[in-house]
């Protein structure tokens, strides 16, 4: 019982639940507004805010000019078919021809693939009481424009753009775990270590975050672009950066882990360069949940001192400080320019 009210706690805290509500609220607005224009089969208009809306504007945006670019080439389509079928051309085959075309044309170019779903929407209209089939599929499509049109406009008005911030939080998890797992290393203490087995399942949930930090960062780019905003295109443009600098200083830290699982038992010089991974990974979350710049003074005095003749004992470890080193002074880099575009 305690998880669960924790997840939902956590699904409560962190917003999950705006997405929900703000697609009950576009589903809503779109019947409403379609019985307001005395459309009939109004769910037409619902059944396109569930194809195009997305949790936040950026994607909302791209999924919804790419599904309006889509539809209205299927819609198109699909009115030739209805007018076909009223001069005469038989149903089924006419239909299927239409159909088959927009799928091939779907698989080629992605762009296309609601095409099929809006021709057979329209292909699919029948007569009903005071129209005909071809008055009903073009109601059809304005019935689709119209939820297309609501689930835009609410994003645009309504949606939070807070894929930047968001993308800034999900790294800093991310490295205070990486840090998290060295901090343990440098303990000097075996017993506390996780098994092979766990560590395999926290790299899988770590790569896991990376391909959703890119999601974000995407996501940003496109809210970015949308909005025009003073900083706001600098800053998603960092965001992609960090997510590729992500991507690498989680290679680094794995490596690194991997060689201090294989150290000598209690050697200081070993647990010192886990400790100033783990401190310089937690500073530059810090930095990304703005709590200042970070220091990593110590990681790099750990790095020249691994590049000295004589660290024979802790020269296996040179490589991988080295490397977590430099990618963490770009993610750094990366954060300052961050603050003072924003500043």
């Amino acid at each position: 019982m305690a998880p669960a009210l924790r997840r939902i706690g956590g699904f409560w805290q962190q917003g999950r639940w705006r997405a929900g509500a703000q697609l009950a609220a576009t589903v809503a607005l779109a019947w409403l507004v379609a019985a307001a224009m005395r459309l009939p089969e109004s769910f037409w208009a619902v059944m396109s805010v569930l194809i195009v809306m997305r949790p936040s504007a950026g994607a909302t945006l791209d999924a919804g000019w790419e599904r309006v670019r889509g539809t209205a080439g299927g819609a198109l389509c699909g009115l030739a078919g209805v007018y076909l079928q009223h001069l005469g051309t038989p149903v089924l085959a006419t239909t299927l021809a239409t159909v088959m075309l927009l799928a091939f044309a779907g698989a080629a170019l992605p762009g296309l693939r609601s095409a099929p779903v809006a021709a057979l929407i329209i292909l699919s209209a029948s007569a009903i009481p005071g129209h005909s089939p071809l008055q009903v599929a073009l109601l059809r499509m304005v019935q689709t424009g119209v939820g297309v049109g609501v689930a835009l406009a609410v994003s645009v008005v309504a949606s939070e753009y807070r894929a930047g911030p968001r993308f800034d939080a999900g790294c800093a998890a991310l490295l205070r775990g990486m840090a998290k797992r060295l901090a343990a290393l440098g303990s000097g203490s075996a017993a506390g270590l996780p098994a092979e087995a766990e560590v395999e399942r926290v790299n899988a949930a770590a790569r896991a975050a990376l391909a959703r930090l890119a999601v974000l960062a995407g996501s940003a780019d496109l809210e970015a672009r949308w909005r025009r905003r003073g900083a706001a295109v600098p800053a998603a443009q960092s965001c992609r950066s960090k997510a590729r600098l992500a991507a690498r200083v989680f290679q680094d830290a794995t490596m690194l882990e991997r060689m201090l699982r294989r150290a000598p038992a209690a050697d200081p010089a070993w647990q010192d360069s886990a400790r100033a991974a783990a401190a310089a990974l937690a500073a530059v979350a810090d930095a990304l949940d703005g709590q200042g710049m970070p220091d990593l003074a110590r990681l790099a005095q750990i790095a020249r001192r691994h590049e000295e003749p004589g660290a024979s004992s802790a020269l296996l470890l040179a490589a991988p400080v080295c490397l977590l080193l430099e990618d963490l002074q770009r993610m750094q880099r990366c954060v300052s320019g961050m603050g003072a575009a924003t500043a």
